[in-house]
This record gives structure tokens, C-alpha cells and sequence, in this order.
């Protein structure tokens, strides 16, 4: 079996692989302080929790873009399976051209998230709706050409109670109407017709910069607030897991 690991800034997804069937799927809090020794009793205790054990694993490839915590995981995986992880770096094939400036600044997770999507006979918009937002454009010959980074609609909300001392925090929630007609759900519309205003005007901007058609672009959402997007204007589908998916694809490209 295959485990994949993606550490993103907030949480760290994990998904355990039998060939291209993804079994077994759970994520923990990303955390700078863990050692060694307690990242390997948690990931013990939730792959048996799975019916899973160290000794089902055969290989691990993982992708991080937090740098402090790659030796650990590293440590790890070399404790499960007696040998190195593959690691998402610039010498791993991944498919993709990446046309960027500096390729090796583009982030694991996107990439990946890339690799996941799977589908190079469209143009591809993929949309990663977590606390850091990220809409990346790759197109029908496999070119990765940049995309965008901006705050996930929980730091709208962080935010705004942070710098307002008399704001109240907010549960996050779909709003039909802009106007609020209290402060707590003026609150709540003006941070969710923001970021969706955000993203939708992102959308249109990639669709004009590169002559796109709406109707031969496909938009893959994917992310923890990925249920909150509302961009009814286009055509689009949710994916979950899409770095693990990635992870098992790049994996097998370099196998």
C-alpha cells in the first residue's frame, strides 16, 4: 500500500492507496511541535483505527510547504518502511510544464492538486477554497501558468474581529441577500459575498487574459470551504482529496 502525505499550513492529509483505490483518508492540525515520536504514534493509532497497519505500508511520497516539518515526516516514513519517502521536489515528475517565472517557487500543494485534476483534454481552473485560497489556470498541453493567492474566507472573518473591537466573531455562512439588517449578519453577508465576489471576478479575469471560453474551461473546486463558493455563472465540480489523488499519480509516474 501507498500512504500520501500532504502537509498543508493548517492541517496535514493523509490517505492510504491499494493501486488507485484510496481506502482509507484522515488529516490531523498542523503542528511545528510534534516530534518524531508522537507524529508516529498518531499515524499509528489512526491507521489502525482503519484496519491498517505500519507493516501494510510499502512506500510514502509526501509533499510539504511547511519546510520545519519535512525532516520529521521524513524520519517517519523511514521508521515505517525502512526506506526514504519520495518527496515533491524539482527533480519529480509530475507531468505538468510549470511556465513560471521560477518553477521551483510554485508550492507542492498546488501542483499536486494539479496532478489530481487529471484531465488535460480541457483547460483547467482549480480552485482551492481552505484558509489560503489559491486559483490556479493550467491549460490543454499540460501547462501549469500561474495562478492566484489570497486569503481563505475564515481570514475575511478573522480579521474583521481582530481590527474591530466592538465586531463580534461570526459563524461563516451562504447569504442570499447582501444587506444585513443586524451587525451580526451584516457581518456575515459582507464576508461571503466578498470572497465570492473574489473569486468569481478571478474566474472571469483568467477567461478574458487567455481568449477562454466559459463552456470549454473546466473548474474543479476542492478545499474545506469549497461548499461555501457559489459560481453559478459556471460550469464546475467539487473534488475531494485532490492532493492525495496527486500524490498516488505522481507517485506512479516515478515508480
Amino acid at each position: 500500500m501507498l500512504l500520501t502525505i500532504d502537509i498543508d499550513n493548517k492541517f496535514t492529509n493523509f490517505g492510504v492507496f491499494d493501486n488507485e483505490n484510496l481506502i482509507a483518508n484522515f488529516k490531523i492540525t498542523t503542528d511545528k511541535n510534534k516530534s518524531s515520536n508522537e507524529v508516529k504514534l498518531i499515524l499509528k493509532l489512526m491507521l489502525n483505527d482503519n484496519n491498517i497497519y505500519f507493516i501494510d505500508i510499502n512506500n510514502i511520497i509526501i509533499s510539504s510547504v511547511v519546510p520545519e516539518l519535512l525532516d520529521i515526516y521524513q524520519k517517519v516514513a523511514m521508521v515505517i518502511t525502512g526506506k526514504n519517502p519520495m518527496l515533491i521536489s524539482s527533480g519529480v515528475k509530475t507531468g505538468l510544464n510549470i511556465k513560471c517565472e521560477n518553477p521551483k517557487d510554485v508550492g507542492s500543494d498546488r501542483i499536486i492538486r494539479a496532478v489530481g485534476a487529471n484531465d488535460f483534454n480541457n483547460d483547467l481552473i482549480i480552485i482551492s477554497a481552505a484558509s489560503i485560497t489559491t486559483i490556479d489556470f493550467i491549460n490543454n498541453k499540460k501547462q501549469f501558468l500561474g495562478g492566484v493567492i489570497l486569503p481563505g474566507i475564515d481570514l475575511y472573518a478573522k480579521s474583521l474581529n481582530e481590527q474591530g473591537a466592538k465586531l463580534p466573531q461570526v459563524e461563516i455562512l451562504k447569504a442570499n441577500n447582501v444587506l444585513g439588517n443586524t451587525t451580526k449578519k451584516s457581518i456575515q453577508n459582507g464576508i461571503y459575498h466578498a470572497y465570492n465576489f473574489a473569486i468569481n471576478g478571478i474566474i472571469e479575469k483568467i477567461l478574458i487574459e487567455n481568449k477562454l471560453e466559459a463552456d470549454k474551461v473546466k473548474i474543479i473546486l476542492t478545499g474545506s470551504f469549497a461548499d461555501i463558493l457559489n459560481i453559478e455563472k459556471y460550469n464546475f465540480e467539487i473534488l475531494e482529496n485532490l492532493g492525495l489523488y496527486g500524490l498516488q499519480k505522481i507517485f506512479e509516474f516515478n515508480k
